[in-house]
Formats: C-alpha cells, sequence, structure tokens
C-alpha cells in the first residue's frame, strides 16, 4: 500500500522520527556561520545602531554613493548601467571601472528596493559587512584547503577580513578585488598538487579575472604579479621547464583577463581618450607614464613598519595585523618552515612588503621600469594585501602547532618556549617606551593612545600562550580566548574610523550630495532635459548623480573632448544647457530666481541658455582646440546656427531664413530621440558627449554622427520631418560581456569534462 494512502493513526511511530532524523545540520556550513556572525558583530557599529556609517569622506561620499545611486536608478529601470548622463555632458560609467558596473555583489545591492529614490542606508552597511565575509570566508577555504583545522581557518579568516589591507580599506572598488586573492591561491595551489588541474588553473584564472571586475585596477595588478610569480616558480621547481604545469599557468593567464574582459576593455577604450589625475604635475593620457616619484609618494615609508603592530601609524595603507595575529604567523614560522605551504606564503609576504615599500626598494623599481602597465598601479603601498594574505595564512600554521605540538613533535617545542618569552617580553618593553614618552612630555600625551592597548594585548597575548603550552587551558578554552584577544585588538583598527552621525566634520561630505531634496524635486519638476551648475560649497558637482540631474562637470573622469570644452567658463555653459544654477545670491546680472530650498540656497534660472538639441546650417572650420574655445569664449551665440568643426566640414547646408524645430521627445541614459522639423537640409546638434560607441538612425535608418564644437553630437538631417534616435551600445562591452560569459562558461567545461574523464 502506498504511504499516503496508510491511515495516520497507522503510522508507525518510529517512521516520523526517522524521517526528522535525516535532516542534519551540515557540518560544513557551521564555521563559515559562525565566521557570519562573528563579522556581523564586529561591526556592531553598522548594523546594530543607525550613528555610524561608511560611507563618508570626499571620496565615499561624493564619488562612491552618488555612482552607486544612478547605477542602482538604471538597474532598477531595467539598464545595465553604461552611460552616466550627468556628469560632463555624460561619461562612461563601465569605462570609468571605478564605479564597479560590472562587478556581480554590487547588482545585489542595486536590485534592493529603494526608499524615496535612493538606496536605503542598511543596504548599504550590510554590503559592506558582506565584503569582510567575503574575504573572511575566503580565506577559510583557502586554510581548510591547505589541511588547516575548522578553528585555525576560522581564525585566519578573522585576521584577513578584518585586518590588514581588506579592514583598513573603505573603497569598495578596491576591496572587492582584494577579496578574491584566496581563491585564486586556493585554485592555483590545487593545479600545483595535481587536484583537478585543469579544473583548478581555470578556476585560478576566473577568480583572477572576477577581481578585475571590482572596478580598480590597482589590487588585480599586484595579485597578476604574485601569481605570475607563483607559476614560474612551479613551472621551474624541478630545475627544469615543467612543460605540463607551464600549460596550466598558461590556462589560468588566459582566462584571467578573457573573464575580466567586460570591464578591461571598457576600461582600455576610456583610458585611451580620457585624461586621468594620478598625483603627477599635469593631467596624464593613456599613454604617459606615470611618474615614479608618484610611486615614491605613495608607498609604504619604511617607518609606518611599525604599523604592523601599532594601530593607526599609517600613510597610503594600512599595515596593521596586530600582535595576536602576527605572533601566531612566527609561531607557524617556526614550528611547519618545513611545511611548503609556509615557505610559499612567507615568500608571498615578503615580496607584498619589499614591494610595498616603492623607492625604499630596488626591485620594485625594476619591476616598474620593465613590466608593462605596472607603472599604473601608482600606490606601491596597496601590495601589503600580499603581506596581509601571506601572514594570515601562515597564523593558521601558527594556531594548529599551538593545538597539536604535544602530538605531532612529542615534547614541547623550543621554539614556542621562545616565541612565548620573546612576546612576554616585547610587552613590558613597549610599556616602558610609552611611560618614557610620557616622563619626557610631562605625563601629556599627544600621540595616538591606541598603542596602549597593544601593550594590553601584547601581556594578555604572552599569558595566553604560556597557560596554552603548560596545558593550563583546554584547547576549547584557548582557542575561544585567543579568538576573543584578536577581536578585541583589531577593533582598535579596523571600524575604528566609521563616520560618526553626529561628527558634522565627517557627517559633512555626504551631506553636500543628500542634502538639499527639495531643489532636486523642483528640478525635476521642470520640463527638460537641461542642465544644473553649483555656485555653493554646499551642494557638490557629484550631487547631480545622486539625484538624477545633470551637470556639466563633475568630480569623476573625463574624456578628453568634454575636458577641452571647459565647462567652467559661462560661455561654454550656455552651449551645453545650463538653465539653472545653485547659489544662496545670484552670479550674474541676468539671472531670475525661480525657487528657494529650507537651506537657503536658490535656483536661479540662466535665460540664454541653449536648448539640449538645436539645428543648424553652417559651419565654423576650426584647426584647434585652442581655436574652438576662443571662438565659444567670443561668440558662443553665434553657434546656434553654426556649428564648429575641425578639419573640412562634411558638406554645405547652406540655407536663408531657415525655420526648424528640434525637440526631445525622450531622454534616457542610453537613448536620446529628438523630433526634428527642418525647413531644409541642416544638422541637429545634441549637447552630449561625443563618445565611440553611439549610434544614431535618422527614421530607422543608420547615419553617422559627427563631432562638432569640439565634444558635442551632430547628425545631418534632412529638409522634412523626422525622427532621431540616438543608442549607446558599445563593441567594447559587447565583446567584454561575450569573452567574461565565455571565459566563465569554460571553466565550467573544463572542470565539467575532468570529473567526467575521472569517473
Amino acid at each position: 500500500m502506498a504511504l499516503h494512502a496508510i491511515p495516520l493513526k497507522h503510522h508507525h511511530p518510529h517512521l516520523h522520527r526517522a524521517r526528522i532524523m535525516k535532516i542534519k545540520w551540515p557540518s560544513s556550513l557551521t564555521f563559515p556561520l559562525i565566521l557570519f556572525l562573528i563579522i556581523t558583530c564586529f561591526y556592531w557599529k553598522l548594523v546594530f545602531t543607525y550613528q555610524y556609517d561608511w560611507l563618508w569622506g570626499p571620496d565615499m561620499g561624493q564619488q562612491i554613493l552618488p555612482w552607486f545611486e544612478e547605477e542602482a536608478r538604471q538597474v532598477q529601470h531595467s539598464q545595465f548601467p553604461l552611460w552616466d548622463p550627468h556628469a560632463w555632458m555624460g561619461q562612461p560609467m563601465l569605462g570609468q571601472a571605478q564605479p564597479g558596473a560590472a562587478y556581480p555583489l554590487n547588482w545585489l545591492l542595486w536590485l534592493i528596493p529603494r526608499q524615496h529614490g535612493h538606496i536605503q542606508m542598511w543596504a548599504l552597511q550590510w554590503y559592506y559587512v558582506i565584503i569582510h565575509y567575503m574575504a573572511a570566508l575566503f580565506c577559510f577555504l583557502l586554510c581548510r584547503d591547505l589541511g588547516r583545522s575548522r578553528t585555525a581557518a576560522m581564525i585566519a579568516g578573522l585576521a584577513f577580513g578584518l585586518a590588514g589591507y581588506v579592514g583598513w580599506t573603505d573603497w569598495p572598488q578596491m576591496v572587492n578585488g582584494a577579496v578574491w586573492a584566496p581563491l585564486v591561491f586556493l585554485f592555483l595551489l590545487r593545479a600545483a598538487r595535481g587536484v583537478h588541474p585543469w579544473a583548478s588553473a581555470s578556476w585560478c584564472g576566473a577568480c583572477l579575472g572576477i577581481a578585475w571586475l571590482s572596478g580598480h585596477h590597482q589590487i588585480p595588478i599586484f595579485l597578476t604579479l604574485a601569481v605570475a610569480g607563483t607559476w614560474l616558480y612551479y613551472i621551474l621547481r624541478e630545475g627544469r621547464l615543467n612543460w605540463r604545469m607551464a600549460q596550466f599557468a598558461a590556462v589560468a593567464m588566459v582566462l584571467s583577463p578573457i573573464v575580466g574582459a567586460v570591464q578591461i576593455l571598457a576600461a582600455q577604450e576610456y583610458g585611451r581618450l580620457a585624461w586621468r589625475w594620478a598625483g603627477a604635475a599635469e593631467h596624464l593620457g593613456w599613454q604617459d607614464v606615470i611618474p615614479y616619484n608618484v610611486h615614491i609618494s605613495h608607498e609604504l615609508h619604511p617607518i609606518h613598519l611599525f604599523g604592523i603592530f601599532i594601530p593607526g601609524f599609517e600613510l597610503n595603507a594600512g599595515p596593521f595585523l596586530g600582535m595576536v595575529a602576527v605572533s601566531l604567523a612566527i609561531v607557524g614560522l617556526a614550528i611547519y618552515w618545513r611545511q611548503h605551504a609556509v615557505k610559499l606564503f612567507g615568500a608571498i609576504a615578503i615580496g607584498g612588503i619589499v614591494y610595498s615599500l616603492g623607492g625604499h626598494s630596488v626591485f620594485q623599481g625594476f619591476i616598474y621600469a620593465v613590466v608593462p602597465f605596472v607603472e599604473k598601479a601608482r600606490v606601491p603601498a596597496m601590495a601589503t594585501l600580499l603581506f596581509h594574505l601571506g601572514f594570515t595564512v601562515i597564523a593558521a600554521f601558527g594556531v594548529d602547532a599551538l593545538r597539536s605540538h604535544a602530538a605531532e613533535l612529542g615534547s614541547e617545542s623550543p621554539w614556542l618556549r621562545r616565541i612565548n618569552w620573546g612576546v612576554a617580553a616585547a610587552g613590558p618593553l613597549l610599556g616602558a617606551i610609552i611611560f618614557a614618552i610620557l616622563l619626557g612630555h610631562g605625563m601629556a600625551w599627544s600621540m595616538d593612545d591606541r598603542v596602549v592597548v597593544t601593550m594590553f594585548v601584547t601581556l594578555l597575548m604572552a599569558a595566553l600562550l604560556y597557560a596554552w603550552r603548560t596545558n593550563n587551558l583546554s584547547p576549547v578554552q584557548a582557542l575561544t580566548l585567543l579568538t576573543l584577544l584578536l577581536l578585541f585588538e583589531l577593533g582598535n583598527e579596523s571600524g575604528y574610523t566609521l563616520a560618526d552621525r553626529n561628527d558634522w566634520g565627517q557627517r559633512q561630505f555626504v551631506e553636500k550630495v543628500w542634502s538639499n531634496g527639495d531643489l532636486a524635486d523642483f528640478l525635476q519638476g521642470q520640463p527638460g532635459p537641461f542642465r544644473v551648475e553649483t555656485q555653493t560649497e554646499d551642494i557638490v558637482h557629484n550631487w547631480g548623480d545622486y539625484h538624477n540631474v545633470d551637470f556639466p562637470s563633475s568630480q569623476t573622469g573625463v574624456t578628453i573632448n568634454a575636458f577641452n570644452l571647459e565647462t567652467h567658463t559661462l560661455p561654454t555653459q550656455k552651449l551645453v544647457g545650463t538653465k539653472y544654477t545653485l547659489a544662496r545670491q545670484a552670479t550674474q546680472p541676468d539671472q531670475r530666481e525661480v525657487f528657494r530650498g529650507a537651506s537657503g540656497i536658490a535656483v536661479y534660472e540662466n535665460p540664454e541658455a541653449f536648448p539640449r538639441a538645436w539645428a543648424i546650417h553652417d559651419f565654423v572650420p576650426i584647426k584647434s582646440v585652442n581655436e574652438g574655445r576662443a571662438f565659444i569664449n567670443d561668440h558662443v551665440q553665434d553657434l546656434r546656427s553654426k556649428a564648429m568643426f575641425l578639419g573640412d566640414p562634411p558638406r554645405n547646408l547652406s540655407c536663408q531664413g531657415a525655420q526648424d524645430d528640434v525637440s526631445v521627445t525622450k531622454y534616457a541614459a542610453e537613448r536620446v530621440t529628438l523630433q526634428a522639423k527642418m525647413s531644409c537640409d541642416g544638422m541637429v546638434v545634441l549637447s552630449d558627449t561625443y563618445y565611440p560607441g553611439w549610434d544614431a538612425k535618422l527614421d530607422g535608418k543608420p547615419v553617422q554622427i559627427y563631432e562638432v564644437d569640439l565634444a558635442l553630437r551632430g547628425v545631418i538631417v534632412p529638409a522634412g520631418t523626422h525622427q532621431i534616435a540616438f543608442r549607446y551600445r558599445p563593441r567594447s562591452f559587447i565583446l567584454g560581456i561575450g569573452l567574461t560569459f565565455a571565459g566563465l562558461l569554460g571553466a565550467a567545461l573544463i572542470t565539467i569534462a575532468g570529473r567526467k574523464r575521472k569517473s
């Protein structure tokens, strides 16, 4: 009889119990869950209160947040964020790279329902927590794959996810690339050990490619250097060329740029057409090498090596790991030095520190000089990521050495005793130095007093090591206390500088972006499209991205042609349709106040602003950008009927007494539709940035877009009524997304084929 036909009263009492007993919690998920809970509680300021933010400062508050807002707005309107219409008359969002448009974790953030038209703060706080959890989890998986115990791997994961580069860095476009470093080396080492080597090599390259999708090139460059060096070591390890290992390396290094292609190709396209400011005396183009003095100014200065132990003692990067993690790493080095993984990650750690020293390291200078593209990673100090990864992995070996030294060695290792005494001596020595400084300054302390916590933690670590190695603590007690001590120490560095919402000095940066919503509401209610400029420090240029308003300039990257327009000048602002000015008082005699917000900032209308699109019937040939700038400054009103053209104009469009009507019927980020009623042949000019990837159709038929007025778009339109449709579909994106998908699919197929072959 079928089970469902048995009356309930006839069910055997053990049958239901047996079914329940089959539902078991997977033991492999226990420690990842514990990691998540610990990291969530560690960032209590963000998730359990409403008093702190991680998005603050000019970069996070006035660049990252507005970018995220515009990207979320487009994603929730079923658009992939390829183009930013609000900055510099339009700029490629994906091409700028740093907005992180290609990174999958960002998509999840942007899909979360918004409140009052903006990303909810709780979503941004959890986004920050998830990034650090991913870093800790991936390091945990790496350590487990190296044979470390769950507890040791968990402690190493916490150290990697909460300390060092990952714990110190707030820029999501940078730290998102760093979190993939453990998985890159996990799969690399699997391939080297012969564990599903083809699949492992392919996923090594895929994870490195995902790091390239994060939005910033710096960490992926450092990771690529480290991975290439590691592969080279394995290829030459046996004193001769290992062709099989070379094949694995080739798979990884080829798949990496393929998986990252959707971001890499767009960034290369934009880089060749844009200026960048990298700390040099002048802006730089794609072919310009970042001067080495920029690398020197962004190095890890040797004195800041003490920042590995002392919280807050840093510049350009946060090297802090703390006494607990460093002590564990020293134990791992001493006890497990013969282990291949310890030697390898020790070399990676040393390499990261040596490179981070910049001008104080001849090796970094040599790599800068001879390895292509490395010069664009202008902050050598960020290579401390490799040091942090290496030392946290070795720290996992240190934990296991303490857990099992009696069983594995038969008796206590003299190294444990020496390290214990060394840590015990470091605490009083540090205390004596602090006391001497106090005495020398009349018992007044003018420096960061977190160093006292370092002294206290050092003493506690010495006591814990002694109690552990003398068996005065059970393993569970010792590991619990070790974890708590690690978190206590890291809590004085990571998250220490989260912005207090009650502190105006910290809050002011983001306040200048998300405030004055009443002004935004007024502007969005006006017929458009049009552009707005700010003449008050209380509203920054990226305010437009946050509030869905177009600005003629921005605090973002800029294409060369848009920069050539000099949008800070009044004639150019008229040309590009800057209809309104935000200011506390009028900045031009002919301005008219049309609205005043609660903050006292008013909206002033500029009556002479050009429309967003208009028709012309004559050309002004120019020979240089400077000639074009001069014409705009002296004869901007002439450009209502003429268009400047570098070189020979495409054709004669002379027409006497033309009466044209051009209107914008639809304006979206990546699609613009115009209606043009032309009395005779002419050109319709759209005051948006000319950039490759935009195409135009006239009544459904493709037509050429010309670059006019230094940076704007023009389309020749015959007499009559016509529809003009502009669409942004860059080839770099189409090719890139195809390559990225092919790379991930290739890694998956290699994995499936490898498993079938094994079966």
